[in-house]
């Protein structure tokens, strides 16, 4: 089957196209048949070696699942052959076909596209998880949601709307700052490169950080004492900080993947094109990009 994998850690010319067998898969797992894969930045930094050097390359990345279900293993039962299903495995997606765990899967519904559903994968999922299950929102909460043009952040900030939370905050720059803003003409946009987010806010009960460094210490200052702080990327030495960690699992999915079907969740695609070499690694090098990068498998 065609891959693409990096023979090293490092910039994006580490990619490299290749012809590898196809996944044999256990028991309960199936092989899907790709049709879509997302660029997310945990792929990114995966690539660029900032999330470990653990793994000896070559290793086939990427870490989402958008495909058609071509065979199964003994013990599933859930899925079957000819099933549209979307996962977030860690690694291994940026290849024709994919092993994935059943508790991974979610069926796609038959209106979302197979691009969507790799769009929301892993960063959607991210965001439903964090919402549903750590933040413990409630109505008359303030929140400050951090990167909210990027995939987790736009969704968090949808899903917050879901729990009656209405005194939402979030920062942006460039065109997230104009996207934000028509998208929901009530929500509290903080343009970072141009003034201080710490300034004229409240106090918040809930922040959501998919950033770190500089941008974590600084929200802790606007955090009440009973607040508290999410990270998806760096943990701080404050009781009120939570490092959290998305957890593949296919009905958290499946929840996310019905939203977009009735559309209570939106969710932008900036662009897409076939997957090969070099659509992957001019989208992994693109800057500043509002809504998800997508690249596309061509049928045979």
């Amino acid at each position: 089957m065609f891959a693409i994998q990096i023979r090293d850690y490092g910039a994006v010319d580490v990619f490299e196209e290749v012809e590898t067998p196809r996944p044999k898969i256990k028991p309960k797992q199936v092989l899907v048949k790709q049709h879509a894969v997302a660029i997310d930045p945990y792929d990114v930094k995966f690539r660029q070696g900032l999330m470990g050097k653990d793994q000896q390359p070559p290793i086939v990345t990427g870490s989402s699942v958008a495909g058609e279900v071509v065979a199964v293993g003994d013990k599933v039962q859930a899925f079957k052959v000819g099933d549209r299903v979307a996962a977030s495995p860690h690694l291994r997606s940026y290849a024709e076909y994919v092993a994935v765990g059943q508790s991974q899967l979610a069926q796609i519904p038959a209106t979302v596209s197979y691009e969507l559903a790799a769009a929301a994968a892993l960063g959607v999922q991210t965001a439903y998880q964090l919402t549903e299950k750590v933040l413990e929102l409630h109505p008359g909460q303030s929140v400050l949601v951090h990167g909210g043009a990027g995939s987790i952040g736009f969704a968090v900030l949808q899903f917050a709307k879901h729990h009656g939370i209405h005194d939402l905050y979030t920062t942006a720059s460039g065109q997230g700052v104009g996207f934000l803003r028509n998208f929901d003409t009530r929500l509290r946009v903080i343009d970072y490169r141009k003034e201080d987010f710490t300034k004229k806010v409240p106090l918040f009960d809930r922040i959501v950080d998919p950033i770190g460094g500089s941008v974590l210490q600084k929200s802790l200052t606007v955090l009440k004492s009973t607040g508290k702080l999410i990270s998806t990327v760096a943990d701080a030495d404050d009781p009120r900080v939570e490092h959290f960690f998305m957890k593949s699992n296919g009905e958290d999915l499946a929840a996310v993947l019905h939203q977009l079907a009735t559309d209570e969740l939106y969710l932008e695609i900036a662009a897409v094109a076939p997957f090969n070499v070099e659509n992957l690694q001019r989208f992994q090098q693109a800057q500043h990009v509002v809504g998800k990068l997508v690249l596309t498998f061509a049928s045979n």
